[in-house]
């Protein structure tokens, strides 16, 4: 099972999921979980990187767009205090995973 965290910022759902617990998300993946039909839905998404990635966190659109970290994210990535705390199953969190390897594979 992996947490992931949705905050209400303003009139925008951003959430925060921690990408260090053995699945880091790419942009399909991205995409699939921001979806309000099949996923959670969300209008954007931070990721915990850890040291390696750029400040510790990468942001992404709902569309699956790697976008630069803005001040109103690192804000929302140190809030201690959640909104919402989701559970996502093995399951959908499967389905994010493939939905990234089918990406690789049109990609080679």
């Amino acid at each position: 099972m992996l947490l992931v965290r949705l905050y209400q910022v303003e009139d925008k759902e951003v959430m925060v999921m921690d990408g260090m617990q053995g699945f880091m998300p790419e942009a399909n993946a991205i995409r699939l979980l921001a979806s309000r039909k099949s996923g959670v839905g969300a209008d954007r998404v931070i990721v915990h990187a850890g040291p390696q990635g750029k400040q510790g966190f990468r942001a992404f659109s709902a569309d699956g767009q790697e976008t630069e970290l803005t001040a109103e994210d690192c804000l929302l990535a140190s809030r201690q205090q959640m909104d919402i705390e989701i559970r996502l199953t093995d399951s959908f969190v499967e389905k994010m995973r493939q939905a990234d390897e089918e990406r690789l594979a049109k990609a080679c």
